[in-house]
C-alpha cells in the first residue's frame, strides 16, 4: 500500500509537466526556422478562457508567417482577439494575427504554401490562388 501513493504522486508530477505550457521565447522568432518545420502549433484562448492548441500548416510570404483556414474554432478565437501564440521547439513565441482581405496578397500567401507543400497542397487545394481558404493572416510577433 505504501508504493502505491508514491507512484500516484509521480505520476501526477509526471502529468502536470506534461500538461504545462512550455516557457516563453526570450528571443525573436526566427521566421526561416518557423519555415523549416512541416507544421506547428498555434495557440489560441476558447470563450470559456480554455486553451486550444492546434496543429497547423505555416508559409513564409515577405519574410513573414503567415496562415490561413476555413470555419474553424481557432480561427473563431482569432477572431474574437487577435492574440495567439505559436509552440515551436519548446518555447512559445507570442504573436498578434492580422486578418489578410486583399485578393493579391491571398494569392501570394496560397503561392507560399504551394512552394512550400508542393504536390500536397495543390492536391489537397486545387482552387485558384487566393481562394483556396476562407481566412487569411499574417502574423506579427507582439
Amino acid at each position: 500500500m505504501r508504493t502505491v501513493l508514491p507512484a500516484a504522486l509521480a505520476l501526477s508530477a509526471l502529468f502536470l509537466l506534461a500538461c504545462a505550457s512550455p516557457p516563453e521565447a526570450d528571443r525573436a522568432i526566427d521566421w526561416a526556422e518557423a519555415d523549416d518545420h512541416w507544421s506547428i502549433h498555434i495557440v489560441t484562448v476558447d470563450p470559456d478562457g480554455g486553451e486550444r492548441v492546434t496543429r497547423i500548416w505555416l508559409a513564409l510570404e515577405g519574410g513573414q508567417g503567415v496562415l490561413r483556414t476555413g470555419d474553424s474554432r481557432w480561427w473563431a478565437n482569432l477572431e474574437r482577439t487577435s492574440e495567439c501564440v505559436l509552440r515551436m521547439g519548446g518555447l512559445d513565441y507570442s504573436m498578434r494575427s492580422q486578418t489578410v482581405d486583399l485578393a493579391e496578397e491571398r494569392e501570394r500567401i496560397d503561392r507560399a504554401f504551394v512552394e512550400k507543400y508542393g504536390w500536397i497542397e495543390r492536391r489537397m487545394f486545387p482552387q485558384e490562388a487566393g481562394s483556396t481558404h476562407e481566412n487569411y493572416a499574417r502574423l506579427i510577433p507582439r
